[in-house]
């Protein structure tokens, strides 16, 4: 199909109506529930019927739209009945798939799943029998080289670029033969990529260890030894005549650190690290090879020489070399650091076993570093937790960036309903009662730049962890600006609310990083305005889309900035020095072994991607793993599985060749924020110019230059390594 890249783009979507909730007329709702309607949804009208009925009529109103595109004759094209149309022509279907893989977010069910698959199954369909791909290529070809595309704007210039670039990488300029093979090709991937989630997700998730004999748990709290002995019983595994105590993937993490009895931790340890692998009796290494295989038939059928070289293409680094050459770059940066650290522990471990060692157990290692940690920590985040209670924290971080960047937010009221049952007028309707809306609008002009859902406590069926995604993009007003306003979702499990009136709802400062984190990519999505809806925030280039939340969420180590809202829940009274200076020193000594694994995980990411056939076919994957990463790995005496294994964002969500984008964007926020401290952490005016050069544009201008824009020049790494200090060990 002619356009089918720009269908699997992510989140590119569409316009709203008019800011204020308001009703719409039922039938229109009943029709088609998964289009473009009011500006704030009716979730409870969105039914799995009603979704496949949508992505039917998409897929047809996308057809014909696309058809007449390809009739156009060169004297009637201009940029908005060609490149501009292109785009529109499936907005229904992008809008129908944000609305899907949200609901499959907050409320996974296997119904939905299988709309998930069934949709996947009509859009291959339909790609598959598309009769006119050919003509509208031959369209947008004639309409690149027309006079009329020299008067447009470099913006819209770029635009029609991408739209081509994007179309080439589809396989539009491949025979009718190759391209139903393309499609064959990202139809098995799909499927082995399901496969791969269910076996990565089987064995840790589903090893457990039934143990008879109490003393292999010497050094067990009681706590511990109740609730392990419970769950045997609960099981019927055990009983009060015949007691045992069952160890899971959650409880192996405490025997690891805790447990005296090294046999013991072993066999936890095998079990923590089974996931994908023949262990588990789920493995995915063979699974892996075939998504290898087939992904390097579809970079030669699309004259790439391997797949990475296909995926950094239209990135900022613009090839696998140049990405690679970035990971190995840091790592050797890195090298000092993470060599201090293993000479640290290997000495911490000799001193503990009472001989002088070269290698180390894994399964020791938690146990050894509970005995004896080797530095006192700099940052303590519990010490925080009572300073960060939840609507403080909430409030506070909504009136930094308010400040900042010149906006305002305002709470929304609220409505959960039933399916079919009417809802007070004005409100917004939420698909849970913890829910709540927000809108943000421009702080001088008063412009409705944008609305989002807040839905942070964990619940059963909602996927875990924190993510941010448009709903639907806004369009700009005539002549550019802010016109219709964007929406938006940030979910995420941060600690709950007490069930017990009178406690305090209080943050963690993991809590904190996951808010900022999130909050960052929500600023991107909110305020990029540029001169088309497709120059929207998500549409940036892939390795600079993290750019925003990691320069954001570098805010929670400032004591100027968490003393605007961190006070103790009891007492009200200030953050205190102690903890400010802890603060402060915590942003400079950060945790060299997780740099490490990002770094060491985006390397074999790379390299997998770039030469499979030379270095992993037809050899064990761990171990040539292993032998990849031997410079950066701990000396330990058994190395644990490949974490490719169970790498779903490499291996089956879309992230493949890279995740070295994580880095790359650590590197520019910290560039960025090293600007920030010189000026002033709370300045307006360095946040008014970071809205500007930054956030506002969205993809109207390269990445590249972007940063540029903001720092004055190329970004470096400095910043970021000097976060990752050795640390020095106390006179034992």
């Amino acid at each position: 199909m002619a356009i089918r890249h720009l269908l699997l783009l992510p989140l590119l979507f569409i316009s709203m109506s008019p800011a204020q909730p308001v009703a719409q007329p039922m039938a229109e709702l009943q029709a088609h529930p998964f289009f473009r309607t009011e500006q704030y949804p009716r979730w409870s009208q969105m039914t799995p019927q009603r979704a496949l009925r949508d992505v039917h009529a998409a897929l047809a109103e996308a057809a014909r739209k696309q058809a007449a595109i390809a009739e156009l004759q060169p004297h009637e094209m201009t940029f908005e009945n060609t490149f501009l149309a292109c785009y529109e022509s499936d907005e229904n279907l992008r809008q129908v798939q944000s609305f899907l893989y949200h609901i499959s977010n907050i409320a996974s069910h296997p119904t939905w799943q299988r709309v998930m698959n069934a949709m996947g199954n009509a859009i291959a369909e339909h790609e598959k029998s598309r009769p006119n791909p050919a003509q509208i290529w031959a369209v947008l070809q004639q309409a690149a080289a027309a006079p009329f595309m020299q008067e447009q704007s470099p913006a819209r210039q770029r635009f029609a670029r991408r739209i081509l670039d994007d179309m080439q990488l589809s396989g539009i300029t491949l025979s009718s033969e190759q391209r139903a093979r393309l499609v064959e090709i990202e139809q098995e991937l799909k499927q082995l990529g399901y496969v791969f989630n269910s076996y990565a997700a089987q064995g840790a998730s589903r090893w457990q260890l039934l143990i008879t004999n109490q003393s292999e748990l010497h050094g067990m709290p009681a706590q511990w030894m109740q609730q392990a002995s419970a769950a045997a019983i609960a099981q019927g595994s055990a009983s009060a005549e015949n007691p045992a105590w069952l160890v899971t993937e959650q409880s192996a993490h405490q025997v690891l650190s805790l447990c005296t009895v090294e046999e013991t931790r072993r066999k936890c340890w095998i079990g923590v690290h089974s996931a994908g692998t023949m262990h588990a009796m789920a493995d995915n290494e063979p699974i892996i090879a075939r998504i290898m295989e087939l992904r390097q038939e579809k970079a030669n059928l699309l004259g790439f020489r391997n797949y990475a070289d296909l995926q950094t293409r239209t990135r900022m680094m613009g090839n696998a070399e140049a990405a690679l050459a970035f990971v190995n770059d840091m790592l050797a940066h890195s090298k000092p650091a993470w060599d201090a650290y293993v000479a640290e522990k290997l000495e911490r471990h000799s001193r503990l076993y009472g001989r002088p060692l070269q290698q180390i157990n894994p399964w020791d290692e938690a146990y050894y570093d509970n005995m004896l940690p080797g530095r006192a920590p700099a940052f303590h985040a519990a010490a925080l937790t009572p300073y960060l209670q939840a609507d403080r924290v909430l409030d506070g971080l909504m009136n930094l960036w308010a400040g900042m960047l010149g906006i305002r937010f305002q709470e929304l009221p609220t409505a959960c309903v039933a399916r079919g049952a009417a809802y007070p007028e004005r409100h917004v309707e939420v698909w849970h009662p913890q829910v709540r809306a927000f809108a943000v609008y421009d702080a001088e002009s008063g412009g409705h730049l944008g609305s989002f859902y807040l839905d942070l406590y964990p619940r059963r069926n909602k996927r875990s962890q924190a993510w941010c995604m448009p709903l639907r993009f806004g369009n700009p007003a005539p002549g550019g600006g802010v016109g219709t306003p964007h929406l938006a979702c940030l979910c995420a499990n941060l600690t709950p609310p007490p069930r017990q009136e009178g406690h305090p709802h209080l943050f963690t400062h993991n809590d904190l990083y996951t808010l900022f984190h999130e909050f960052g990519h929500l600023m991107h999505i909110m305020l990029a305005h540029g001169e088309l809806r497709a120059h929207h925030a998500m549409s940036v280039e892939r390795d600079f889309v993290e750019f925003p939340s990691h320069l954001m969420e570098t805010w929670i180590w400032s004591p100027e900035v968490l003393r605007t809202f961190a006070c103790h829940f009891e007492t009200g009274d200030p953050m205190p020095a102690h903890l400010a200076d802890m603060l402060a020193a915590g942003l400079n000594h950060l945790p060299i072994q997780q740099h490490i694994y990002m770094l060491c995980s985006a390397k074999l990411d790379l390299e997998m991607n770039m030469y499979y056939d030379e270095k992993f076919k037809g050899r064990p994957l761990d171990e040539v793993s292993a032998e990849i990463l031997a410079p950066w790995s701990m000396p330990y005496t058994q190395q644990p599985p490949s974490v490719m294994r169970t790498m779903t964002h490499c291996i089956s969500d879309g992230y493949a060749a890279n995740l070295y984008t994580y880095k790359w964007c650590e590197v520019m926020a910290a560039d960025a924020f090293e600007r920030f401290r010189r000026e002033g952490l709370l300045n307006p005016a360095i946040g008014a110019e970071y809205r500007r050069t930054i956030l506002n544009r969205g993809s109207s201008v390269p990445a590249a230059e972007l940063i540029r824009d903001f720092l004055g020049r190329e970004p470096t790494p400095e910043a970021l390594m000097r976060r990752y200090q050795p640390h020095t060990s106390p006179t034992p």
